[in-house]
Formats: C-alpha cells, sequence, structure tokens
C-alpha cells in the first residue's frame, strides 16, 4: 500500500514540474499547439517563443548559414587553422559573419511560416524571437526579418518598442533583482553576463542561456504567462528552456526541436564544402574594396 502511495505522489510530481519536450518539422504542428493552449488558458495568458537561425527563417545558401557558422567555430579555433577556415579568431569569425548577414538574405524556414505568425499574431498572441545573435546583428536581423514580412513590434511584451540601448541582463551578486535564482546561476556557471539588446520583439542574447535570457526579460517588462511554447532548431537550448523553466509552479511549457532545416544542415556536414569554400574566396575579394 505504502509503494503504491509513493508511486502515486512521484507520478503527480513529475506531471507537475515537467514541462512537454516535443520534435517536429511543421511549423504547422507548432501552431496546433499554441491554439490548443490558447483555448485552455485564454490568449492573453500563452507566450510564443522562436529562435530565428533555421527555425524562423534560414540562408538561402550554406555559405553564412548557421550549419556553415558551426562548422568554422569548432574547427577553425587554433593557431594552426585548416586552410578551409576564415579566419582563427572567434571576434573575427563574428565579424566575418556579421559581413555576411549585411549583404545576403534570409527565407522562411518553411513557406507557411509567415502565415503562421500572422495568424496568431491576428488572434492575439504574443511573441519573442530569442536569438543567440549579438546586438550587433541588429540591423541586418530586423532588415531579413523586414523583407520576409515578419513584424513584431506590436506583438511583443514590455514597452513599446522594447528597449533603446544594449544592457546587462543581470549580475553575479544581485541576480534575484533580475528574476533569477541561484539555482539559475548555477547552471549558467561562471559565465559573464555580456550584452544584450530587447527592441521590436527581438531578444539578442549573445549566446547565453536562453532559459535563463527569457527569465529575465520576463522578469525586465513584469510580464507573467500561465503557457510558453518555444520552437528552437538546437537541442541544447530547448533542453536548457525546460531546465530552467520546465519546472516553474502554474507554467504550462510546450518546447519544439524544430528540424526542418535539418536535411540541408545534414547534406553541408556530410559534403564537401567546397561551394562554401569557393563563396568565401568570391566574398573575401569583395569585401577587400567594401569593408576597408
Amino acid at each position: 500500500m505504502k509503494q503504491l502511495v509513493f508511486l502515486i505522489i512521484a507520478i503527480f510530481s513529475f506531471n507537475l514540474i515537467a514541462g512537454d519536450a516535443k520534435t517536429t518539422n511543421s511549423v504547422k504542428e507548432i501552431e496546433k499547439k499554441v491554439l490548443e493552449m490558447g483555448k485552455k488558458y485564454g490568449v492573453e495568458n500563452v507566450l510564443v517563443v522562436f529562435d530565428i537561425d533555421n527555425t524562423l527563417m534560414a540562408m538561402p545558401q550554406n555559405f553564412g548559414s548557421d550549419q556553415w557558422f558551426g562548422w568554422q567555430s569548432e574547427n577553425c579555433m587554433k593557431k594552426k587553422a585548416p586552410n578551409f577556415c576564415v579566419t582563427n579568431k572567434f571576434d573575427d569569425l563574428l565579424d566575418i559573419q556579421g559581413q555576411i548577414f549585411a549583404v545576403s538574405n534570409m527565407i522562411p524556414s518553411e513557406k507557411e511560416t509567415p502565415a503562421v505568425v500572422k495568424n496568431l499574431q491576428k488572434k492575439g498572441y504574443k511573441f519573442i524571437l530569442l536569438t543567440s545573435r549579438g546586438p550587433v546583428f541588429r540591423n541586418a536581423t530586423e532588415r531579413a526579418l523586414k523583407m520576409n514580412g515578419f513584424r513584431f513590434n506590436e506583438s511583443a511584451i514590455g514597452p513599446k518598442g522594447g528597449y533603446p540601448s544594449t544592457y546587462t541582463p543581470y549580475t553575479k551578486k544581485d541576480y534575484k533583482k533580475f528574476g533569477l535564482t541561484k539555482a539559475d546561476m548555477d547552471k549558467m556557471g561562471n559565465k559573464s553576463p555580456r550584452p544584450v539588446s530587447f527592441m521590436n520583439g527581438v531578444f539578442m542574447t549573445s549566446g547565453l542561456n536562453k532559459g535563463i535570457m527569457l527569465k529575465t526579460i520576463l522578469a525586465k517588462t513584469k510580464s507573467k504567462f500561465k503557457a510558453i511554447v518555444f520552437a528552437d532548431d538546437h537541442e541544447k537550448h530547448t533542453k536548457r528552456m525546460q531546465q530552467i523553466l520546465g519546472e516553474t509552479k502554474g507554467l504550462n511549457l510546450t518546447t519544439f526541436r524544430y528540424g526542418a532545416i535539418d536535411k540541408n544542415v545534414k547534406a553541408f556536414k556530410d559534403g564537401d564544402k567546397s561551394e562554401s569554400i569557393k563563396a568565401w574566396n568570391s566574398f573575401s575579394i569583395m569585401k577587400k574594396t567594401v569593408f576597408k
């Protein structure tokens, strides 16, 4: 009898604190979940959070894409870098990535994505774009969003337009003031805060833990929701979101590991990279005259 009672308590406790982690290749499935949460809790109590690269939008070519950046950063940050490397310094790689963003367009990850976003916005759902990109990429990011018909300033949380400059999202000493807990800081480790920015619904987090960053912006904007639906192509980000917010009392969290671009990423990883190398050679010649 005692074992049965313990089992019931354990099952109840798990259901109470565990978020719902899903995998999908379809933005329509994400939309369906958002609508389900809206029906259950009310539209005003649901927040939709999307990553940008390979989730909301993607590069039309591999050069400059999220998978290209990962390939370079994983293989080239060493003194004797392979000859395919554009640099062996991470800050220089970020600068080059910014230059590519400035001259390249992006496209929706699925053709249905703009319509899905607009439909949810029209129904009154609040949105945040939560990206690992740093604030230095804001102009290029917002240009790409606008070119693809995305607008998030009206559906964003917080003050209209957001906050006009970069800011420090937390401090190690006064973390409670930023909506964080000791457990959050332990998960962050010794990583020091970097400047972030939140404008027009786009939260640029400079590579910091997305779960922790979402907590800080909810606290900063004094926003509370009963349900959050989060989509990101990187499993590490969905796992971190579950670790940070999955046990929040009174919050129904659903994360989607989004894989519509997986086939492109795999093709790039398994390919010989020759087209990207040629693209870099052409770009490096061009940028000598454009970026001086």
